[in-house]
């Protein structure tokens, strides 16, 4: 069996995207991706559970320094271009895919595949309330709607929709718009917090791994918000040059990493401050650490994540421009907090019982490819 997904580096779309990859490759299954070539190497080193990458001209690329090169007319393309659609249904049938994943935002590749026949499964990677109120309805759906390519006639039509997120804390659950659609769970994993020590707490700071407008600034609030207080500090940047031309004296107990794996540094974590990405928010929720979320993208879920974590009790929404005074009065309030660390804790335990969503999500997939 085949399965070829199509996607793009959009970010926070690709964690739970190569998770569901992998999880069917251990399975046996032989996957493609194509949209992530200049992304993910085409095999993991040492391990057969890996997807082969598949080159598309919509893929993102490096530049000469090997920084991602910004978001241009070519991945763009993805959401509305009639070209891509047809590469997307040329790929399908050249790859002989038995089934066809896609992500939810190309909009394009989803029409393409689906003129096909065969089965289109559609992956949502964020909360399913900002999918219903910011494709659903609206001025961006009736826009989408006009140029051709509707989100709720696409979506509509596809053989599965899987919501790839916790559905006890997403506010859609049960909304009519989604009655059709599955949530998986979160594909992220977490470990339980490791027994105390006699170091000092860790505070992570770690916003998206794509640079967004006037993070360098949020960064530089966040650290000198942090700076003097009686914690480990662990900033990763990712992409982001948080230095730029005139380089600032990091503080003593404050370490800036570039990209280090989650998974090294959130077991046992204190607090996360982030962006409201949905992969890491989520990510730190299983590891049962509270967040304090500064949303850099109006246009994105990162604004209601934040709204949900603060509305949950697992942390609070703060606006990116806060200063540092403020930043620093609600960190050290919340690493005070013992019933956060408690209700935090108890929504890792819950999110690490429930199967994971990787492999539910491919659980679904099979199913409808054997069906």
């Amino acid at each position: 069996m085949r399965a070829l997904f199509l996607t793009a580096n959009l970010g926070g779309n690709v964690p739970p995207t190569m998770a569901i990859a992998q999880e069917l490759c251990r399975r046996g299954i032989e996957v493609e991706i194509a949209g992530l070539a200049a992304a993910e190497p085409a095999g993991d080193r040492g391990s057969d559970a890996y997807p082969v990458a598949v080159d598309a001209r919509w893929a993102a690329r490096r530049d000469a320094s090997g920084r991602w090169e910004p978001p241009g007319t070519r991945q763009a393309g993805i959401f509305l271009s009639r070209r891509f659609a047809a590469d997307a249904e040329r790929l399908v049938h050249d790859r002989r895919a038995d089934i066809v994943v896609v992500d939810c935002m190309a909009l394009a590749l989803i029409a393409g595949s689906q003129r096909t026949g065969i089965p289109v499964v559609v992956l949502l990677h964020t909360f399913g309330e900002f999918w219903r109120r910011a494709a659903l309805h609206g001025l961006v759906s009736g826009l989408l709607r006009g140029l051709g390519h509707s989100p709720r006639l696409l979506w509509g039509a596809a053989a599965l929709r899987l919501l790839l997120t916790d559905r006890e804390l997403d506010p859609a659950s049960g909304a009519p718009e989604l009655a059709g659609y599955a949530w998986t769970g979160t594909t992220e994993v977490g470990v339980a917090a490791p027994a105390s020590a006699s170091r000092l707490p860790r505070v992570i700071v770690s916003f998206s791994s794509t640079p967004l407008a006037g993070m360098r600034a949020v960064y530089w609030r966040a650290i000198d918000a942090l700076a003097g207080l009686p914690v480990e500090v662990i900033v990763t940047t990712g992409s982001c040059d948080i230095q730029g031309s005139r380089p600032r004296t990091v503080p003593a107990n404050v370490t800036i990493e570039g990209f280090v794996p989650h998974s090294e540094i959130f077991p046992g974590a204190a607090l996360v401050i982030g962006h409201g990405g949905h992969s890491t928010t989520m990510k730190a929720l299983a590891h049962g650490i509270p967040l304090i979320v500064l949303p850099l993208n109006p246009t994105a879920d990162q604004s209601l994540i934040g709204d949900i974590i603060a509305a949950e009790g697992l942390g609070a929404k703060l606006s990116p421009r806060s200063d540092p005074a403020m930043l620093r009065r609600t960190v050290e309030d919340m690493l005070a907090d013992a019933a956060l660390r408690e209700r935090a804790a108890a929504t890792g335990a819950r999110l690490r019982s429930a199967p994971p969503g990787a492999a539910v999500a491919a659980d679904r997939i099979l199913a409808l490819a054997r069906a």
